[in-house]
């Protein structure tokens, strides 16, 4: 459709979009994947239920503290509907569900995290940064230590190594 209006600026924004039009769409194929696999163990209605506790609990980690009462009371109201329909079955279920919901990779969080942790450099410099700048921010960015929340002490780089780091970024 966009196409349709041919106006020279939008055809060439386009062309780099259409060109990884696959690669955006990734993320639907694999939640495609894994709805088949968690629907061939959960009934579809507990696992609707159990999709939105999981959404609700990842709020109260990211939400001021203002909105984490409501998205506890959320994620409480679909566990416990959860839990009716499972009944015996629940804890095991949930405790299933909840770790193959955290493999999902949310790509436009990740992005977002990336932008939002290098827009104020951005700005500070006036968009002329340089690749030595970027380094740096990347390094800080991969071993510094979170300072809440579920991963709190821990630096991105030893979640995904799983060895611990021998010192603080600033010293590396």
């Amino acid at each position: 459709m966009i196409e349709a209006i041919n106006c020279a600026a939008l055809c060439a924004t386009l062309k780099p979009i259409q060109a990884h039009l696959d690669d955006i769409v990734v993320p639907f194929a694999h939640a495609e994947v894994m709805q088949a696999q968690l629907l061939a163990v959960v009934p579809q209605q507990a696992l609707d239920f159990l999709v939105l506790a999981w959404h609700h609990d990842h709020f109260v980690y990211q939400c001021q503290a203002k909105q984490k009462q409501y998205h506890r009371t959320e994620r409480d109201y679909w566990l416990a509907g959860a839990e009716g329909l499972l009944e015996a079955e629940f804890a095991g279920l949930k405790t299933w569900v909840f770790a193959h919901l955290d493999t999902l990779v949310r790509a436009s969080s990740l992005v977002e995290m990336v932008n939002s942790l290098i827009r104020p450099y951005l700005k500070s410099c006036k968009g002329q940064i340089t690749q030595e700048a970027l380094n740096l921010i990347m390094f800080y960015h991969n071993h510094r230590r979170y300072k809440s929340g579920k991963r709190q002490g821990k630096a991105p780089i030893e979640l995904l190594t799983g060895e611990a780091m021998q010192a603080e970024w600033v010293e590396l």
